[in-house]
């Protein structure tokens, strides 16, 4: 009889059956595929203190506290005599490594610090990073800079995640078996194909799926065991990589776009089968091609949700919503242009057409207010000569052609112009000034990063719009002072909202996730922004408050799943709000060894030993 821990994944006979089915079909063969766990209802990843061993809590960045251990700890543990005698708090550790990080100078030295504290005592590690989250995550953040990225092959020295290589294709189940904790309900993951606005960097992509791992912990209140960091190893065109004899990744181009499909449909399969269907799969850094393919594939069977398709896009659309409350104009007022093909331009479009949609425009009107620019030009149909590409066939229009932004501009005539194009300083001041004729307030979004390869700079649109314009960018800008006032230009960033969204649909147990999440988190995203922030044209709130606005967000999302019958937790909790903070990753420190009790009737050797048992110990 086959146990399901026998089982390494799909037969050969269930896959072929599954490549020759699609829609209804499919989905039913699917939910024929034994399932092995379903690890919605297990909330608690603690081991049993009975396996617990006082030399392995040491080596143990799960169970480690260093000087936090008590004298009964290091007495029942055995390992008193293997620290110093002083006991401290959390609180005392915490502020110990603030006095070590304070005297180093340089982001190497920090990394290197914060990494070594993870892989050592991890529960001091998040503390820390919540006692302050500016100062601390900015270190590990890759998404603003690509420090990490290029390093991160010298800096690798104990195993994080996983990486599945295409060489896998046929055993990625046998080998997503082997992580260690088995209580996944998150698998983050990426092929490292397009990173920030600067391209591929293959596995290297791992520094920025463990930034976002510890911003679902830190905001999101997600328990680090319930995530799973993953590299899908495809190879790399980066030429720079493929000569570097520090890298770590496959040595070879990136595969066929088949054998690509071929590895996530077993993927996704497998973390089906292994941790079942609520499991949500955070996918981040795809290109637009796989990102389109894999939401048209599996949202409707799994909570498959990607980081710049969908929760960029959100928070895009959020900074565009709180716009119009300032001018008092309705959303389906707006006109839209994208330049690039990014993935958070095409998410962000497909989250308007929908709200388009719900405010009362029909299907035809709706795609008439959103316009693409690409590096060949203005995406109409009538466009001669350049191929348009794939990911842009559902947002073509019908207009004159023309290869000059300012004059797409200017036939458009936009109100909303959206920049994340990886082309440094593509709005000359022609695109700007542009933008000031066709709109009394234009919105203008300079999303590539870093920040080096922004379209332009907040001075040069605040100058070439004569001050009218409200600026959204995707890295942290300082103030700008124009005409003796200070603006504050925005900065759209998913960590407002994703981690408030992954939490929300992994509490109320959501199988699938409908666009309308989205428009839920970004509409409540719009409703914290600050009077003093508006004040400033700031359509954003204040970084410092991100974690309590993803708590806002995830309340948002868990309301949301429950009033559409999305969420399948059972019983509906009579005060949301406190379950999802019950719920909350608690970073305190945990009595590792059980207490020691006497049973009275039992004759303990000797007098003297039962006395000393019952006092002492």
């Amino acid at each position: 009889m086959t146990t399901p821990r026998s089982r390494k994944g799909p037969t050969q006979r269930e896959k072929d059956e599954l490549d020759c089915v699609t829609g209804d079909a499919r989905e039913q063969q699917i939910s024929r595929i034994p399932r092995e766990l379903d690890n919605f209802w297990r909330m608690d990843p603690r081991f049993p203190t009975g396996l617990h061993n006082g030399h392995a809590c040491l080596g143990s960045n799960l169970i480690n506290k260093s000087l936090g251990f008590s004298d009964y700890e290091r007495r029942v543990l055995s390992i008193n005599g293997m620290l110093p005698v002083a006991v401290r708090t959390m609180d005392e550790q915490v502020v110990a490594c603030k006095m070590v990080l304070d005297q180093m100078t340089t982001r190497t030295q920090k990394y290197m610090y914060l990494h070594n504290l993870e892989c050592t005592n991890r529960r001091l590690f998040y503390r820390l990073l919540q006692s302050d989250w500016d100062t601390y995550m900015p270190v590990l953040d890759s998404s603003h800079s690509d420090f990490l990225l290029k390093n991160f092959s010298l800096f690798y020295h104990r195993p994080q995640g996983m990486y599945i290589t295409i060489k896998d294709l046929g055993h990625v189940g046998q080998v997503l078996r082997n992580w260690p904790r088995r209580a996944v309900r998150c698998v983050l993951v990426t092929n490292g194909a397009c990173l920030l606005s600067v391209g591929d960097f293959g596995i290297n992509a791992m520094a920025n799926i463990m930034s976002k791992l510890y911003q679902n912990v830190v905001l999101g209140g997600i328990h680090p065991d319930f995530c799973l960091p993953l590299v899908l190893d495809v190879g790399t065109d980066n030429e720079d990589l493929l000569q570097d004899p520090l890298y770590m990744g496959l040595r070879e181009h990136r595969t066929s776009r088949s054998n690509f499909y071929a590895l996530f449909d077993e993927f996704a399969l497998s973390v089906l089968q292994q941790f079942g269907p609520r499991t949500i799969i955070l996918c981040k850094n795809f290109d637009a091609h796989n990102a389109i393919h894999q939401l048209k594939k599996y949202r409707d069977l799994q909570c498959l949700v990607d980081i710049e398709f969908q929760c960029q896009g959100a928070c895009g659309l959020s900074g565009v919503i709180v716009a119009n409350r300032l001018k008092r104009m309705e959303f389906k007022s707006n006109t839209f242009l994208f330049y690039g093909t990014n993935p958070m331009n095409i998410g962000m479009a497909r989250l308007c057409l929908v709200l388009f949609k719900q405010e009362g425009l029909i299907e035809d009107a709706a795609h008439q207010r959103i316009w693409f620019f690409d590096e060949k030009g203005l995406v109409v149909g009538n466009r001669q000569g350049p191929h348009i590409p794939e990911v842009l066939q559902e947002f073509v229009n019908y207009g004159d052609p023309t290869d000059d932004l300012a004059m797409a501009i200017d036939l458009i005539r936009p109100n909303v112009l959206v920049g994340a194009g990886s082309q440094p300083n593509a709005f000359t001041k022609e695109v700007l000034r542009a933008m000031e004729r066709s709109a009394e307030q234009p919105i203008i979004f300079a999303m590539s990063r870093p920040i080096e390869n922004a379209e332009c700079s907040a001075e040069d649109a605040f100058t070439y719009t004569k001050g009218r314009c409200i600026f959204i960018s995707g890295s942290s800008i300082p103030r700008v002072k124009y005409a003796n006032k200070w603006y504050q230009p925005g900065r759209s960033n998913s960590v407002y909202l994703q981690p408030g969204i992954s939490q929300g649909i992994l509490l109320s147990g959501m199988n699938n996730v409908p666009d309308e999440t989205f428009l839920v988190a970004a509409e409540r995203l719009a409703c914290l922004v600050w009077p003093d922030d508006l004040a400033q044209r700031n359509v954003y709130p204040p970084m410092r408050k991100v974690q309590c606005i993803n708590q806002r967000i995830a309340e948002a999302v868990f309301a949301y799943a429950f009033r559409k019958g999305l969420a399948t937790l059972f019983p509906e909790p009579e005060n949301p709000t406190e379950y999802i903070k019950r719920n909350a990753y608690d970073s305190s420190y945990r009595t590792v060894a059980s207490k020691v009790y006497c049973m009275e009737e039992s004759v303990i050797a000797t007098t003297e030993s039962k006395k000393y048992y019952k006092h002492k110990i």
